[in-house]
């Protein structure tokens, strides 16, 4: 019953330094002290672990005014995302109301048209199984825990994909595919006085209905390459398989008939040529997984990845001087 000795202490317990530790009653006076204090203490659950802290210094990751300005960091982020993506849908809808008077009417030969006649009625399937896919995904995306970053992600690619495609529409015009364009399509407009009325309408039309046109009688035609349909499709096709819960294997094996379904029916309805949709579909996966592969990487490690490492090489070996020469020359250009 000697001294307390420090390697007989509770670590856990925060002692007091000024207390006198000579007497066994002493230092049962200072456990129950320090034990009434931790009482007083408030106590923050987090991930289901208790951890007594002091009231200045916050976790800041269970709701601190800390935690509650990273939120609204990431949501303004979102909302500039999300402008970014109308620029580029609006700048789609603009071109398509001035492209449609300028495309010749004569459909070039697709080896899908030569095969399976066109239907009309697909169109509405590809229609409703696009708003079908959007729905589930951004159900999945609004269930996720970093709900604002994934709606970020797919704002951007979206617009990243629109925007490339305002660039195809604008530099290269092709037929409509429809083999009855003059029932399906709107006539074109003479150029006249009225001319700049008449785009303004149309631009109008295609922002209230968000370019889905299966429930009119006429379309605007000529947005072809490539087939933003397929965009969609694919952007919420591939959220469902990165953002989805193993558990809900179901839902992945739901998504893939819905997704190629879709897509097959926008060809067979005549609404896309098939590169139209292929190219879409190789496009959108290919920068849909290279931007996730990007930025899942961490910032402070981007540098040090293999690729990034962009030193020179002498590829012989010979002459030796070259080795050394090049090596001075990766120093200098760090």
């Amino acid at each position: 019953m000697g001294g307390h000795r420090r390697d007989q202490s509770d670590s856990h317990v925060p002692l007091r330094p000024s207390a006198d530790f000579s007497m066994e009653g002493t230092e049962l006076q200072v456990r129950l002290e320090s034990s009434q204090q931790s009482l007083r203490t408030p106590t923050v659950r987090c991930s289901a672990i208790a951890i007594n802290i002091d009231p200045t210094e916050l976790d800041p990751t269970c709701g601190t005014p800390k935690r509650m300005e990273h939120r609204r960091s990431e949501g303004l982020k979102t909302v500039i995302a999300f402008f970014c993506l109308m620029i580029s849908a609006f700048l789609n809808f603009f071109l398509l109301t001035v492209i449609h008077d300028v495309v010749p009417r004569q459909p070039l030969p697709d080896l899908t048209f030569m095969v399976i006649p066109q239907q009309k009625w697909a169109w509405s399937v590809g229609d409703v199984l696009s708003t079908v896919s959007s729905v589930i995904a951004f159900t999945v995306v609004l269930l996720h825990h970093e709900r604002w970053v994934v709606l970020r992600r797919m704002f951007l690619l979206g617009a990243i994909m629109y925007g490339l495609r305002a660039v195809v529409l604008g530099v290269t015009f092709l037929p409509p595919s429809f083999h009855d364009r003059d029932e399906i399509c709107l006539s074109q407009a003479n150029r006249s006085a009225m001319y700049g009325m008449e785009i303004a309408t149309r631009f109008l039309t295609y922002v209230v209905t968000l370019g889905l046109t299966s429930g009119q009688d006429k379309i605007l035609c000529g947005d072809l390459m490539f087939s933003g349909h397929t965009v969609v499709l694919t952007i919420m096709y591939f959220v469902q398989l990165q953002y989805t819960p193993k558990g809900l294997v179901l839902l992945r094996y739901i998504a893939a008939p819905i997704t190629f379904l879709g897509i097959a029916a926008l060809v067979v309805s005549g609404g896309h040529y098939t590169m139209d949709v292929l190219i879409a579909y190789w496009l959108t996966s290919h920068v849909f997984w290279a931007y996730h592969q990007i930025f899942e990487m961490p910032k402070k490690d981007r540098p040090q990845a293999p690729m990034s490492q962009n030193c020179w090489n002498w590829p012989f070996k010979r002459p030796h001087q070259m080795h050394g020469f090049m090596q001075r020359i990766n120093r200098k250009l760090e």
